[in-house]
């Protein structure tokens, strides 16, 4: 099924009057079995070797089209026997071409094969083993790279785009690979608040796998990738933080039942008498009170499960209450060990209540960090639900210790309000700290801004504005909390916690709180992992274990392309990255002069099951793409050519589309081609990979024959290369020095 925005895309496009058929004026076609010099090939299968089925090399299939010299073409041949693992003996070359094109009943067009240029690395330039590693020429296979786009630059050298690394390849003018391959930076454009990495806040720990707020539900969140980890605070009667999440550590009903706990003093009778009712911010509640205990006797207790119902017991009366200090001593050991420097994002718990026990949370909480040397600002944050106790960390507290860390606003959802506010007789709600203004005020004495998720991903699963005006006033945002099981997420997810994470991401979070942070380092290093790789890159090979692959096999480079002033490379990727919009590919630059990449925007396919094929400049801003189905013979639906702009963009953000020609609906009155039928040609092959502009209203369109595929014209037919002149209804508008003049 399409995605709506994109269908009424599609629907707006065929309604221009440049978006009609074109017309066959030439044709042209080269012979499945053509065959250059060479060493034998096809001995491969599934890895396997046996015998030879070619004497040559196929000179087919071709993946991308350049001017070549004296009137001809470059056609690059792409990785071979439709696999890495069978394209051993696959010769990677670009053919010399002469075309001659059919443009009358009368006429006989043709296809020359002449010389090629032999890829190559002689010069040892590639730094893992290639398949002809031992050979002087080290000529280079369709095992080692999947080559799919090239470009000719200004000095004549080559570049190749791969999709295994994807890697960009770059060859002098007769094939010898001068440099190592270029990998591809991970360049997601997160709208972050600066452009930085989101971070991954272990709520409670790795609440979601162990019994919250101890050390082993810490220890498992930093082990799965938590940048900072989260202890709530409350205070023992002798005066030291303690990590719960609530002052109450089990609650009972008036039958004596316990219906919530996290620690099992209920089944220590010497404490029978702790048994209390308190007012815990104007509300009543029956329970035991970790003001009433001594740490001494807090040690004796075990913590228990809080929702054993939904993550079972499994761990319960195995873990102690830790203090601030032991979760401090935790990360330090960590960073001992590991090398990973993991934050600390302490709140402080109902501190208008714990005021009136007599203990002032936020000296406390200041005093603790100083003593143990851990007041590195890139390494805490302070948080809380209530207002008063932020402002006077900011304005008293930590100006009289020496200390300036950053505090975060807590925000709750809309019926409920900051208890400080109530206790005072202020009858706002938690939606008044969500104003422009109160934004702004904010920012006046914290950093950032923790809302309930609500307030970022309605409940009906729209992205709202509150990211966007918070960043306006210059506030991080951390929403919580994230949640893997299915009664924490929106139908619209079907159960899947990483597409509500991608949501948040998308919409400019600078973090979040997860029950499961190795789920949250999952979905965030699919973002921030340093390099695009599809699962066929070489540095899995050599051990590479920083992160998984991001990309589909053989999805990098399908289109390649240079900017018609020759200083830039255009790289579309054919698949879409992990942690992007499904159906969005990535469209990069690749500055020659300073060899800087950037992400120019994301080209949406009109059907996420969809593929590009090439990629080629009509100006400086207008390229026109290769988009098609995965299907062949009467099974294809969808090829066509699309004008897309690097400049303007839909609403949602992809790089604005028009179509050029329905390549399954083209016009040829004449004729030309022996596949028409009452004066329609259709093209439907598998993979169509190569467009060029020959002028204003003329492309050359040819197919990837994926040799020795059938099926393209018949079930059992051997696919052939046909080569396409198209003329347009209505001209491009050509930039100097693209086409052929």
């Amino acid at each position: 099924m399409k995605r709506p925005l994109v269908c009424l895309t599609a629907l707006l496009s065929l309604s221009l009057p440049f978006a009609r058929a074109a017309t066959l004026v030439g044709y042209a076609e080269l012979p499945a079995d053509t065959f250059a010099a060479g060493p034998a090939s096809g001995a491969f299968a599934d890895g396997l070797r046996g015998k030879p089925r070619f004497a040559g090399q196929p000179v087919q299939g071709f993946s991308g089209v350049q001017f070549g010299p004296g009137g001809d073409f470059l056609f690059l041949s792409d990785n071979g026997f439709g696999a890495k693992n069978n394209s051993a003996d696959y010769l990677l070359r670009l053919y010399r071409l002469s075309l001659t094109a059919k443009t009358s009943p009368a006429a006989q067009g043709g296809v020359r094969v002449g010389t090629f240029i032999q890829l190559r690395d002689p010069d040892r330039r590639v730094p893992w083993l290639i398949v002809n590693e031992a050979s002087p020429k080290r000529l280079l296979t369709g095992a080692d790279f999947d080559v799919e786009g090239f470009a000719v630059a200004p000095d004549g050298t080559l570049w190749v785009g791969d999709e295994f690394g994807p890697y960009l390849l770059h060859f002098s003018a007769d094939g010898r690979l001068l440099e190592a391959p270029l990998p591809t930076p991970n360049l997601a454009g997160l709208p972050t608040l600066r452009g930085q990495a989101p971070i991954v806040i272990g709520h409670r720990g790795s609440s979601g796998t162990r019994p919250e707020h101890t050390l082993a539900s810490y220890r498992a969140a930093i082990e799965g990738g938590a940048d900072f980890i989260e202890p709530d605070l409350v205070v023992t009667r002798d005066g030291v933080l303690v990590a719960r999440h609530e002052p109450v550590i089990a609650v009972v009903d008036a039958s004596g039942k316990v219906t919530e706990a996290t620690a099992d003093v209920a089944n220590h009778p010497e404490f029978g008498s702790r048994l209390t009712t308190k007012k815990l911010d104007g509300v009543d509640v029956r329970g035991y009170f970790v003001e009433d205990f001594t740490l001494a006797e807090l040690r004796t207790l075990r913590a228990v499960e809080r929702l054993p119902a939904l993550r079972g017991r499994a761990y319960d009366g195995q873990f102690q209450i830790p203090t601030l200090a032991e979760i401090i001593a935790l990360v330090r050991d960590v960073e001992a060990r590991t090398g990973r420097k993991v934050g600390l994002y302490p709140e402080t718990k109902h501190p208008t209540y714990m005021q009136a026990a007599g203990f002032n949370t936020s000296q406390l909480l200041i005093d603790t960090l100083k003593k143990e040397g851990f007041t590195d600002p890139a390494r805490v944050f302070i948080q809380s639900f209530e207002t008063a106790n932020l402002r006077d960390l900011r304005a008293n507290i930590m100006p009289k210790a020496g200390v300036n860390l950053p505090l975060v606003q807590l925000v709750s959802s809309p019926d409920e309000a900051p208890y400080d506010w109530t206790a005072r007789g202020d009858a706002r709600k938690y939606g008044a700290l969500t104003t422009d203004a109160a934004l702004r005020d904010i920012a006046t004495y914290a950093s950032g801004v923790g809302p309930y998720k609500r307030w970022v991903i309605d409940e009906r699963g729209q992205t709202t504005d509150f990211v966007r005006r918070a960043h306006a006033a210059g506030l991080l945002v951390h929403p919580w909390t994230f949640r893997n099981e299915p009664p924490y997420l929106l139908p619209s997810y079907a159960g899947d916690p990483e597409a509500e994470m991608r949501q948040a991401l998308w919409a400019g979070v600078d973090g979040f709180f997860t029950d499961f942070p190795a789920t949250g380092a999952k979905v965030v290093g699919q973002f921030t992992a340093p390099e695009v790789r599809s699962p066929q890159s070489p540095a899995f090979a050599q051990g590479a274990s920083s992160s998984a692959a991001n990309l589909g096999a053989s999805g990098g480079f399908e289109g390649l392309s240079r900017s018609p002033d020759g200083k830039t490379l255009y790289a579309l990727l054919e698949k879409t990255v992990a942690g992007d919009v499904p159906g969005q590919l990535r469209l990069h630059a690749f500055d020659l002069a300073t060899r800087r990449w950037t992400l120019v925007g994301r080209y949406a396919l009109e059907d996420a099951a969809h593929a590009i094929g090439d990629l080629t400049p009509v100006n400086a801003t207008d390229y026109l793409v290769l988009e098609r189905d995965n299907a062949s013979g009467a099974a294809a639906k969808f090829k066509r050519v699309y004008q897309v702009s690097l400049t303007q963009k839909n609403p949602d953000g992809t790089l604005k589309k028009t179509l050029v020609a329905d390549l399954m609906n083209v016009r040829d009155p004449q004729g030309l081609a022996p596949a028409t039928r009452g004066g329609v040609f259709s093209f439907p092959y598998l993979t169509i990979e190569n467009v060029i502009v020959l002028d204003a209203s003329t492309l050359l369109v040819a197919n990837d024959n994926n040799y020795p595929a059938t099926g393209g014209r018949g079930a059992d037919v051997k696919d052939r290369t046909e080569f396409l002149w198209l003329k347009l209804d209505a001209p491009l508008n050509l930039a100097a020095g693209v086409g052929r003049r």
